[in-house]
């Protein structure tokens, strides 16, 4: 379709937005990409334009969702020190005592706090709004929007993972399901169903040693996209939780802690698995120089 939106540079030159696109025509061999040059003058009153039409004009959920994306890339592109990483970290770390310095401390107001002001819309608002546009898939937009589902409903469908959300937008416009946890309920069912059943008395195995190596590769394989699968739906919930980053920035002490507790044992399980495996394949290494000998 080619290059749907221009990339956006400031006066000097410098990239503003718009990184992806511009090494998306790298990799198609472009030499040449359409852009706007805009000074923060423009950014400001793109940013003023869009405050009036939420205040002002009847937008649909998913319109409001897309003008409050936009919204927040203009903010971060006028207050860079507001972004997630930046802001996050001084919040965080002025929750556990330690101290900040003043080149990470906010010198403005967070994203949704600018904008409730603006606009009169709750923080929660705007959070679950931000979270149902940036990680719905266009399909399920499309669904969600015309048969009109509840807030709450679009949030739980955004959650799920991208290959589920558009069936569960279509079940549940339809009737055929009454809410995200029915879908998921009912697919779990599905998939469980549709295993085969398990022998009685296993069947003698007549397999050669060629044809059992190449299915043990096969399961091994089907392994490795199975974990592979669990990190994508992982990082997926953790780009979920960045829309709420101003929320875990004003956490208290002990709320932190435990967030932080919580990560710590991710990073345990995944270092314990690390090592445990590490072991077995150093055990299976020396019996089979055991065995040479």
């Amino acid at each position: 379709m080619g290059l749907m939106n221009p990339i956006t540079l400031d006066q000097n030159n410098t990239l503003i937005a718009g990184l992806h696109r511009l090494e998306a025509a790298k990799l198609m061999g472009w030499t040449e990409i359409e852009c706007n040059i805009i000074g923060m003058s423009g950014l400001q009153a793109e940013l003023a334009e869009i405050d009036e039409n939420i205040v002002r004009t009847k937008l649909t959920k998913q319109e409001l969702g897309d003008q409050l994306l936009r919204r927040k890339d203009l903010y971060e592109m006028l207050h860079p020190e507001t972004k997630a990483g930046a802001a996050q970290a001084a919040g965080m770390n002025r929750a556990i005592g330690n101290n900040v310095a003043a080149k990470l401390a906010p010198t403005t107001k967070s994203f949704v706090e600018d904008t409730s002001e603006k606009t009169g819309m709750s923080k929660r608002t705007i959070s679950r709004l931000l979270q149902i546009a940036n990680n719905m898939t266009q399909d399920a937009k499309r669904i969600v929007q015309a048969s009109d589902l509840p807030q709450d409903t679009a949030l739980k469908i955004s959650r799920l993972p991208d290959d589920q959300q558009a069936e569960a937008a279509s079940l549940l416009a339809a009737g055929t399901v009454q809410s995200v946890e029915q879908y998921q309920q009912e697919r779990r069912e599905r998939i469980m169903a549709a295993r085969p059943p398990l022998p009685d008395e296993p069947p003698e195995d007549t397999r050669t040693e060629a044809e059992k190596d190449r299915e043990k590769m096969e399961s091994l394989n089907s392994l490795v996209r199975e974990f592979s699968q669990f990190v994508e739906q992982f990082l997926d919930r953790m780009k979920m939780y960045r829309g709420f980053a101003d929320a875990f920035a004003e956490m208290s002490q002990t709320q932190i802690s435990q967030v932080w507790d919580s990560a710590a044992a991710v990073d345990m399980a995944i270092i314990d698995f690390s090592k445990e495996v590490k072991a077995l394949q150093a055990e299976n290494e020396n019996g089979g120089n055991e065995h040479e000998n």
